[in-house]
């Protein structure tokens, strides 16, 4: 019994750090993310982390699409949005290509992965932050992501 409750707390244990994701838009959205990996996760202060986008497409994506990112800090107050500081935060994009120029584009039918780096300077304050990410086709296609429980640590 002792050794069933220990495996129960060490599950726990493993899973309470890990982000998580969730398409925030319609079923019928064109792009879906399938699986995100964030390397390093708890990201440290300073350093270069991937976060690697499993994405599938139902259909082909033409640029400009235009990327609106809500980036919140959680706080005992509650969750307050970061502001758009030198291209860093809450920030909008007219075009995900020139934004993210290790993906490739335009985003093709089918499934793949998205390598998106980020630099995470000492100016970066520690804690949990949340980021909702909504994509735009010229068209009108659209996909929406939002990841929550992302640690930021010394």
């Amino acid at each position: 019994m002792i050794s069933y409750l220990f495996m129960i707390l060490i599950s726990l244990a493993a899973v309470k750090g890990q982000y998580k994701f969730e398409n925030c838009g319609t079923a019928s959205d064109v792009i879906q993310l399938t699986h995100l990996e964030i390397n390093p996760h708890p990201m440290k202060i300073p350093s270069s982390v991937i976060f690697s986008l499993h994405v599938d497409a139902s259909a082909d994506v033409i640029s400009p699409i235009k990327t609106e990112f809500k980036l919140s800090k959680a706080t005992w107050i509650g969750n307050i949005q970061v502001p758009c500081t030198d291209g860093v935060g809450s920030c909008t994009y007219d075009d995900w290509c020139v934004f993210c120029k290790t993906c490739s584009c335009p985003i093709l039918a089918g499934k793949q992965i998205m390598n998106m780096p980020m630099e995470v300077s000492t100016s970066v304050p520690t804690g949990e932050y949340s980021v909702e990410i909504r994509l735009t086709s010229k068209t009108g296609q659209k996909g929406c992501v939002k990841i929550t429980k992302i640690k930021v640590e010394k």
